[in-house]
Parts: C-alpha cells; sequence; structure tokens
C-alpha cells in the first residue's frame, strides 16, 4: 500500500498536548489538565475539521471513568506510566470501518499461545555481532535497516533526517552490525518528565532473526535505561506478530491490551498489542 509520507506534528495548546498524525489518520492526546470536556471538544472539532479517523486519549486513572461515561472506548493501559501512575489508552472511532478487525480472533489465539508457553532464557551468542550504541552518524545505516525490514511504518524511520531528529530529542538507539551493515536495531523514546520509555523501532533482516538478536538488545537497552533512572517501559508491538510479542514474553513485559487499527505498518493498517514493565532490579 502506497501511502503519503508526513511526519506527526505535536502543538501545545495551552492545557493539552496533541499529536496530529495524518499518516495514520489519528489524533492523540498525549497529555492534558482541567477541564476535560472542554479539551474532548476541541480534539474532536479538530478531528471532524481533518478527518481524522481515531482519537487515542492518554488517560489519567483518576479521569477513567469520565472518559468512558462520554463514549471513549478503553484499549490498554500502561502501569507506572505518570511517575508511579497508571496512563490508560482510551479511544474514539469516527468510522466504523475504523474500529472492526478482521483479525481480532486470530489475534487472541496467537496472544493466547505466546502466553502460555514457557519462558525460557536464550542459549543463544550475540558475541559474534557488533554491538553499536548509535549517534547521529548512524541515521543513514540505520534508515537502510528500517527501509529493507518495512514496507510501511507508521513515522518516516527510512529518512536519516528524521532519525537524526529523534535522537536529539533524546531516543536511544542501539543496534548490532555484521560486516559493516546494521543487522539489527531499537530505539528508545524516553518521555523525561514522568520518567518513561516507549521501546519501539524494533528490526532485525529476516536472515538473522533465528538468533535472537532483538531479545538482546532490548536487555541490553532496558540497563541502559535503568542506568538513567527511567524504571517504566512499554511497548506496541505488531498483534499478528508472533516473534516479537514473544520476544516481549520472554523479557516479562506484561500484556496490558489491544489498540484496534492503530497504525500503518508492513503493507495495511493494524492491531498493537501493548506490553509493560516496571524495572526492579
Amino acid at each position: 500500500m502506497n501511502l503519503p509520507k508526513t511526519t506527526t506534528v505535536c502543538i501545545e495548546e495551552g492545557l493539552y498536548t496533541i499529536t496530529k498524525d495524518p499518516f495514520n489518520k489519528r489524533i492523540r492526546v498525549d497529555d492534558y489538565y482541567g477541564n476535560i470536556n472542554r479539551i474532548v471538544r476541541t480534539v474532536e472539532k479538530v478531528a471532524e475539521d481533518e478527518q481524522y479517523e481515531k482519537i487515542i486519549i492518554k488517560a489519567r486513572q483518576e479521569d477513567l471513568v469520565l472518559f468512558l461515561s462520554i463514549g471513549y472506548v478503553l484499549e490498554g493501559m500502561v502501569d507506572h506510566y505518570f511517575l508511579g501512575n497508571r496512563m490508560y489508552f482510551l479511544c474514539k472511532f469516527l468510522q466504523s470501518e475504523r474500529r472492526n478487525s478482521d483479525m481480532w480472533h486470530e489475534e487472541d489465539e496467537l496472544l493466547e499461545n505466546i502466553l502460555s508457553s514457557k519462558l525460557i532464557d536464550s542459549k543463544q551468542s550475540s558475541h559474534m555481532y557488533s554491538l553499536v550504541n548509535c549517534m547521529e552518524n548512524h541515521a543513514e545505516q540505520l534508515a537502510d535497516l528500517y527501509r529493507t525490514v518495512f514496507k510501511v511504518y507508521p513515522v518516516p524511520m527510512n529518512n536519516p533526517m528524521y532519525i537524526k531528529k529523534c535522537m536529539r530529542e533524546g531516543s536511544v538507539f542501539l543496534a548490532y552490525e555484521h560486516d559493516g551493515k546494521m543487522i539489527s536495531a531499537v530505539s528508545a523514546e524516553v518521555n523525561q518528565r514522568y520518567r518513561n520509555a516507549e521501546i519501539t523501532d524494533c528490526a532485525t533482516l529476516p536472515d538473522y532473526r533465528k538468533f535472537k538478536l532483538m531479545q538482546f538488545l532490548i536487555t541490553m537497552l532496558e540497563d541502559e535505561l535503568h542506568s538513567r533512572r527511567i524504571y517504566c517501559l512499554y511497548s506496541i508491538a505488531r498483534a499478528n506478530s508472533y516473534g516479537m510479542n514473544a520476544v516481549f514474553h520472554r523479557l516479562h513485559y506484561q500484556y496490558r491490551g489491544r489498540l484496534a487499527n492503530n497504525c500503518y505498518i508492513f503493507e495495511d493498517i493494524e492491531d498493537m498489542n501493548v506490553w509493560v514493565k516496571y524495572l526492579t532490579r
């Protein structure tokens, strides 16, 4: 599927912060204060005027009932997101097609298989590959990796300038290199205000996936974030991807819900599973 490539735009609007995401046809409220009904009216007007199909609100626990009472649907949550307090993904769908997922039952079965599997530590070794703590000079190589792995991605990770922008805003990238080529990478989008991080941008070249490199990378990324006193970690993984969901299960992340038709990735719009971990070591 060929879709126009755009970037999300964060807008400070006094009492709330929204992310407009035309590529994924959604609008997200990342933070808010004050009169919730007023905020919702404004955001819903923007969504209607600009023809977004889904509204996502990162809601605080004390506001959960209010959002449910005005028609929002609970899709997932992240423990400890707000400096120890839970965050809820509350959503409203502006089109019926956006609400309905043809793969929901299959994704339930896949999740059940993963959650019932035993947690076995990997016996593979990653020592034959070079670990890279990525800097801006690695942006081109990272873009090549993401361009190769993903036909479609929610944000333009195939653009080195966008990757550099993420780094300047505090994102941490780790990668493995082999024969001068990036073969696997992951990033953490750090929220300094609330001391949490989203584990994202997970990509491994097909020929190297059997070596469980992503599991090693995420473990090392956890160590790096813990050293920075970031303890709340979460990730949003493709609900129909056995590999990535299994990785988070093996690493003791907890399943916390599914976001229906959340974003365009690989070839179409997909449901995304929410996984959460609180670093206590």
